[in-house]
């Protein structure tokens, strides 16, 4: 036996028919350093894996309010859409019209360049009072409160309370582009999508809208709240006007030829004794951020006598100035008896738990994946490569701008610890030859949601495959570590040298085929496609979880996403939950016909999330039937391999029809034909001598306006356009492979602080590069003639 971490596994108990008896133990998953809240029972969790199901149930909730309605967001737009020819707008006012609710909204104030319309929902929001005569709305736009570099950080909580009863929590804000279903629908004009709700951040917007479709809430505002301005505006605004985009030739996308992008995310709705540590959060958050009026706190819930239900932790990361600014804005007599030492990192530390406690699968969806990575690879010391040197040529001086104004930790590499966390719970299941099956499932974005020649969505690329892929102790190379260790005992013993294979220096895992890791872990992405008119077009679905689901026992849903910002407690403000539901049953797990122990939520949750991503909840011809049986049994290696190989199969369909998507192999290299190598970061350039850095650009992309002029399927005639369908057609489901090839031998970091690299909002003109930074979670980018 080799002396590593062992694999825990369970023994059930066995009834004499065989059955097993029904475990009701409790297992101790709760964090306890430096925790926001204790775990509380008794509570009915309801999750929704549509945009749409989740803004249908609020819409019925917020209606049904009496007393108060507490909304926080990242984003939160005046007009999102909540169902056809609903925006917020509308069922505030109706709200506001009873005169009896008292509604908070907490949108995060934004710093430029980043444009989430806070100002402008301010504005339309409050403007409500007047309308209805009652002082009902109140808006506070709260800063971040990070413990350094606050301007690069920010407010990443979303939550939605109401009448201190129901809550709702986890990764959609109140904000363009979530507005959607199991279809995935690509039309920018279903549903009554309109301006901004017809949302794709991904590809330079060529279509317009008329001005009569618009409002301005800025003439609500300072020296254009005019009587005439206001009337007018308010007017516009409740007969269905939208947000105004920036520019002003009203640009937003063309839906005769754009895509828009499909949204993926979960949502949770609360009722019971953990509702009122989410009143609480938001209560600390408002009256600390400086929200007038001021909001009394609750009173203290009676002591639990139940452990029934679903049993609750709210999680928090929560910068020491944060929680602060929350001690010093309360009372005395409700002030924590225990002294706040730092920082609040429960998102981190309780993945770590649960992946600690993994016993057949991991399951993580997510909008990002930076972790440590030990030391780069990929040349990445090397001299800037294609694209991206033709970028940072451009903005050179705006990066370097962007470090002096970020001071320290500049080049810092990822520290949180997700990625190694993995690795060592796999490490385990190799090195001890376990019979019990286990596997770890991640869907991530393609890309995070901006276009490729932005010079801060390129640098975040190349830290995602940095700690996926081509770090010297990157999620695989670590994997690939674990396999060469274990060859070498089964070569020479388990006295052999073997722990050399985990040295940092050791090199040994390249000569182990990269194929071998996905016998233990399943990297995807989503897509889907639509003919529109003339042309076939296709977008990536926009992986936006936060979420990780354990054996089908234990899930956690929230706002952290996998990197710095969110998971070592300092920086950006997030909001989670930790379930573990109280009823359990037995089911056939592994596919080995032995029934383990899962339970109610975690299993509901993760069943419904992948029939969707499988196309089995939309149905129809889309549906990857023969994936029914993985959805049931997580844990086998029938199931992996039959969701690996239907990517596989729709990774191929797609590369074949659209030669401009990321991708393993580059579609073109007149140089060398049988050997095209890895693609490019945009697959359409092709390296024509790479040791003159000289490059040869065959085709226009997603982020050019020229790129959509034309049909840029594959397809050069007419004709062709049946044998493009009969291709798509032959797509199940939405899942693709992550292209784990996809960049390998450039060099993307174009030299942004990695500790501030995330989405960005800029220009469509890849020579226009803003000077700063933008935030998390982006949902517009202005176009070429707008403002940043």
């Amino acid at each position: 036996m080799i002396p590593t971490q062992p694999a825990r596994s369970i023994n059930p108990i066995v009834r004499p028919d065989g059955s097993c008896y029904t475990a009701y133990a409790t297992e101790n998953v709760w964090t306890g350093v430096e925790a926001y809240s204790g775990v509380t029972w008794g509570n009915s969790v309801t999750p929704y894996t549509t945009g749409k199901d989740y803004f249908a149930q609020l819409i019925v909730a917020l209606k049904g309010a009496t007393k108060s309605i507490y909304i926080a967001g990242w984003q939160v737009n005046w007009d999102a859409q909540l169902a056809k020819g609903v925006r917020l707008f509308d069922v505030l006012l109706e709200v506001a019209k009873k005169g009896t609710v008292q509604i908070y909204v907490m949108p995060w104030d934004d710093t430029p360049p980043v444009q989430t319309y806070d100002d402008q929902t301010k504005a339309v929001l409050e403007a409500i009072n007047g309308i209805t005569g009652n002082q009902c709305v109140h808006v506070n736009l709260a800063a971040s409160l990070a413990d350094s570099n606050a301007k690069f950080y920010s407010h990443h909580q979303k939550q939605v309370v109401i009448d201190n009863q129901i809550a709702f929590i986890g990764g959609m804000d109140l904000a363009y582009g979530r507005y959607d279903d199991a279809t995935y629908d690509l039309h920018a004009n279903a549903d009554g999508r309109a301006v901004l709700n017809r949302y794709n951040g991904c590809v330079a917007w060529v279509g317009s809208v008329t001005k009569s479709e618009v409002a301005d809430p800025d003439l609500l505002v300072g020296m254009y709240d005019t009587p005439v301005n206001r009337t007018a505006t308010l007017a516009a605004i409740q007969k269905g006007a939208m947000q105004i985009p920036d520019g002003a030739t009203y640009t937003t996308l063309n839906p005769a030829t754009q895509p828009r992008m499909p949204w993926q995310d979960v949502h949770l709705q609360i009722t019971g004794p953990a509702v009122a540590d989410l009143v609480r959060n938001f209560i600390w958050r408002w009256n600390s951020e400086g929200g007038s009026p001021s909001i009394p706190l609750p009173a203290t819930p009676a002591k639990q006598t139940v452990n029934t239900g679903c049993g609750i932790q709210v999680l928090r990361s929560a910068p020491l100035k944060m929680r602060q600014a929350e001690y010093k804005a309360l009372p005395f007599s409700a002030r924590p008896e225990t002294p706040i030492k730092g920082a609040q990192a429960n998102i981190a530390d309780a993945m770590a738990i649960l992946i600690d406690k993994a016993q057949h699968f991991i399951y993580i969806e997510n909008q990002f994946f930076v972790s440590g990575f030990g030391l780069a690879g990929n040349r990445e010391s090397g001299d800037l490569t294609g694209p991206a040197d033709v970028v940072h040529s451009n903005n050179k001086y705006g990066i370097e701008a962007t470090r002096v104004y970020a001071m320290w930790d500049i080049d810092e590499p990822p520290q949180n610890k997700i990625c190694e966390q993995l690795a060592t719970k796999i490490n385990a299941f190799i090195m001890n030859h376990k019979g019990e099956p286990f596997h770890v499932y991640i869907t991530l974005p393609v890309h995070p949601e901006g276009k490729l020649n932005d010079g801060s969505i390129m640098t975040q690329i190349h830290w995602t495959m940095q700690s996926l892929v081509f770090g010297t102790k990157s999620l695989l190379n670590r994997i690939r570590r674990s396999f060469r260790a274990r060859d070498l005992v089964d070569q020479n013993g388990p006295d052999s040298d073997w722990k050399r294979a985990y040295a940092d220096d050791n090199t040994e895992y390249e000569s182990i085929d990269i194929k071998r890791c996905f016998e233990y872990v399943t990297l995807l992405n989503l897509r889907n496609h639509a003919q529109l008119g003339d042309r076939y077009v296709t977008e990536q679905i926009y992986v936006h979880s936060k979420m990780l689901i354990v054996d089908d026992l234990f899930a956690i849903v929230g706002s952290a996403n996998i990197n710095d910002r969110s998971l070592l407690g300092s920086r950006d403000s997030e909001l989670a939950v930790l379930v573990m539901d109280s009823k359990v049953d037995s089911v056939n797990l592994c596919g080995d016909n032995k029934l383990r122990p899962t339970r109610g939520h975690a299993r509901q949750l993760r069943m419904a999330v992948w029939n969707k991503l499988f196309g089995i909840t939309a149905g129809g011809e889309r549906a990857a039937t023969e994936l029914k049986d993985a959805v049931e049994s997580p844990g086998a290696k029938a199931s992996w391999e039959a969701i690996q190989a239907r990517a596989a199969k729709n990774t191929a369909l797609y590369e074949a029809a659209f030669d401009f998507i990321p991708r393993n192999k580059t579609p073109y290299n007149p140089l060398n034909l049988t050997n095209p190598g890895a693609a490019s970061i945009w697959p359409r350039w092709y390296s024509t001598d790479p040791a003159k850095k000289t490059w040869g650009n065959l085709g226009l992309m997603p982020f050019d306006k020229a790129f959509w002029t034309n049909p840029q399927f594959n397809a050069a005639a007419a004709a062709q356009l049946a044998v493009t369908a009969a291709q798509l057609n032959e797509v199940k489901g939405f899942i693709t492979l992550l292209p784990i090839e996809w960049t390998k031998g450039e060099n993307n970091n174009l030299g942004y602080p990695t500790a501030l690299v995330v989405e960005n909002k800029t220009n469509a003109n890849p020579l226009q590069q803003p000077t700063a930074i933008a935030q998390e979670d982006v949902s517009f980018t202005p176009t070429t003639e707008g403002k940043t």
